[in-house]
């Protein structure tokens, strides 16, 4: 849970686009239905960046999506949402994390009202898990998600911060439902776009809800149809912190390395490795 918790990312779900890049489905809805938060600019190579950093953070891959996001700047730097993940990212009191506060606030000015709510979340108190699901985020979580109910960044957040285990997981549930099968309240499904890349960080997202709770059985259910729907490598991390937890340090091993093969620079891998490593060697002594 602890990987899942420390979720600073930006899962950007139902954010506004342009449809300049047609080719680009995923991303590309009418963006005019509603009152979503503003992520996209007019720059086509900012947006294209914009969706890998997003596609990124969704996974809960930290690495890659921290320099996509900052390539988006340097495309367009008159984009707010950006400069929101990188103060979460940033050394705690830094300049550079004092930098992104500013630029967020300052350009966020001209958008609506859900944008001027979401980077208002950088005035909330500091934690680990600041600033998208910190103390008192709910609260503005909830009035974005009364603004624009069919913004699917607003719902997942809204979703994550209910205080409650089982209702965090009965929302998350509906969230997903609302993509795969195009079920539910009418008023919060999406009217345009499609929003089937959600599919996979949801999936891993309720394996660690149930793992939470003490469904132990769901959640590996939940993290190898992840690993079947993404093939990367959070969902093989994912798996090996569920190995990890349940005491099973061989299996874990296995699964974070082949979180390294999959790509040698996943710096959570790296580091479960050598915690098992030197736990297998003190067995062995």
């Amino acid at each position: 849970m602890k990987k899942l918790i420390l979720l600073l990312s930006i899962l950007i779900l139902g954010c506004q686009t342009t449809t300049q890049n047609q080719e680009n489905n995923k991303w590309t809805f009418d963006a005019t239905d509603g009152s979503y938060i503003q992520w996209n600019g007019d720059d086509t190579n900012a947006n294209e960046m914009l969706h890998h950093a997003m596609k990124h953070m969704y996974n809960v891959e930290y690495e890659k999506s921290m320099t996509f996001f900052e390539k988006v700047l340097e495309y367009d730097p008159s984009l707010f949402g950006p400069h929101v993940v990188l103060a979460g990212f940033s050394i705690e009191g830094s300049d550079k994390q004092k930098m992104h506060i500013e630029k967020a606030k300052e350009l966020v000015a001209d958008n609506n009202e859900t944008s001027k709510i979401f980077v208002s979340l950088l005035d909330l108190p500091r934690g680990e898990n600041w600033p998208l699901v910190t103390k008192g985020a709910h609260d503005l979580w909830s009035k974005m998600r009364e603004l624009e109910p069919k913004g699917k960044l607003i719902h997942y957040y809204y979703a994550f911060t209910m205080p409650d285990a089982n209702e965090r997981i009965k929302e998350m549930e509906s969230l997903l439902s609302e993509i795969k099968d195009q079920k539910g309240d009418p008023n919060s499904l999406p009217t345009s776009g499609d929003h089937s890349y959600m599919i996979p960080p949801i999936i891993n997202t309720l394996g660690y809800f149930y793992y939470g709770i003490g469904e132990k059985d769901k959640a590996k259910s939940h993290f190898d149809e992840y690993i079947n729907l993404y093939k990367s490598y959070n969902s093989y991390d994912s798996m090996g912190e569920f190995y990890y937890n349940e005491g099973d340090m061989e299996n874990a091993l296995k699964y974070y390395k082949k979180a390294i093969e999959m790509y040698p620079s996943a710096s959570s891998a790296t580091s479960m490795v050598g915690k098992i490593m030197n736990v297998l060697s003190h067995n062995w002594r």
